[in-house]
């Protein structure tokens, strides 16, 4: 044989020989836990549909989200504060759409109309747009009579810090009681605690004891980190201990697609696609937009959970307490369990 044909014939040998053992090696690359079927995070909704309504689009305006096939006569309320610049609901109607269809209102305060609101209009306009969107609901504007007695409240980012303002003063500014809060990623513009403010905080020792508090954070998050989150824990004075917790989302790279606990975690439209970044020059946006574990055994579960637990005595093993139950994120596909969340109080 031709000295070239022989060193053809070796270098194909040894291509097959990586691709025989490189192809099981992919094939073996584990995958993120998919949704469960039942319980809170899960896939056991009671309705099939979502009608969706902007109310008014002014920064005091409001949306309204109810269940549909079947539509209930009553429904519990969830009050949606987005974060800063997410004017549109599309950029959490996956999480949205999953609260209504396991039978709530969804309420989305818009309290910006514009990038250009000052921050210090944020909860005038969220006091205004709340008030407005009971009276509304009161007069029968869903078309489903709004339980007042399970009322609760979930924001992220700015919306995290207006979720935690709102449920301090919804007594005295006539707003029903918010059963159940959960603030993730807190942020008011200051980042690492390092800088000047851009959304003033009121005072949070009002929230009422009885709430259910949980403040959620990421260990990636390099916008709000976790500061906030911990001071919105500490300055809650009337909640006791047993009625609050903030956990910390741990990003995990075990498998592919990676969950990525960074500050657009909780944020996907519905029938989010994985977006195609560049993870080394977009690191913060990395699997942003992407309905992954960290929605179903995250943030999704957690509120489930705690507003079952703060309407119904039901999940609060899931909902506080920093059990296993808690802070568990589901197995990838090879058994590994996923980095469970991380207690910080």
């Amino acid at each position: 044989m031709h000295p070239g044909s022989r060193l053809r014939s070796a270098l194909l040998t040894a291509a097959l020989a990586t691709a025989a053992v490189s192809l099981p090696a992919l094939a073996a690359t584990p995958t993120p836990p998919a949704q469960p079927a039942h319980g809170p995070g899960g896939a056991d909704y009671a309705h099939a549909h979502v009608v969706a309504r902007e109310v008014d689009k002014s920064a005091r305006g409001w949306w309204l989200f109810t269940p549909a096939d079947p539509v209930p006569a009553t429904a519990p309320v969830v009050v949606f504060c987005h974060g800063w610049g997410a004017l549109d609901p599309n950029g959490y109607r996956a999480w949205i759409d999953h609260i209504v269809r396991r039978g709530n209102i969804v309420v989305w305060l818009n309290y910006q109309d514009s990038l250009r609101e000052p921050g210090a209009q944020f909860l005038p306009n969220a006091i205004a747009g709340a008030r407005a969107a009971f009276a509304d609901l009161d007069a029968g504007g869903a078309g489903i009579r709004a339980d007042r007695e399970h009322v609760a409240i979930v924001g992220h980012s700015a919306g995290a810090l207006l979720s935690a303002e709102l449920a301090a003063i919804a007594a005295r500014e006539g707003l029903p009681m918010f059963r159940a809060v959960m603030p993730v990623q807190p942020g008011d513009g200051s980042r690492d605690g390092k800088r000047r403010a851009t959304i003033p905080s009121a005072d949070l020792a009002p929230i009422p004891a009885a709430t259910c508090l949980l403040v959620v954070v990421g260990a990636d998050d390099h916008f709000a980190f976790e500061n906030l989150g911990l001071h919105v824990y500490d300055a809650a004075l009337h909640v006791p201990a047993v009625n609050k917790n903030v956990l910390e989302l741990e990003t995990d790279r075990h498998g592919a697609p990676a969950l990525v606990a960074n500050h657009f975690a909780p944020a996907a439209p519905a029938h989010a696609h994985e977006p195609r970044r560049d993870p080394a020059l977009f690191a913060e946006f990395e699997h942003a937009g992407a309905i992954d574990a960290m929605d179903w055994y995250g943030t999704w579960k957690l509120f489930d959970s705690l507003s079952d637990c703060a309407f119904f005595g039901r999940e609060c093993d899931i909902a506080l307490g920093g059990s296993a139950a808690q802070t568990s994120m589901g197995t990838w596909s090879d058994g590994t369990p996923v980095k469970p969340m991380r207690v910080l109080r």
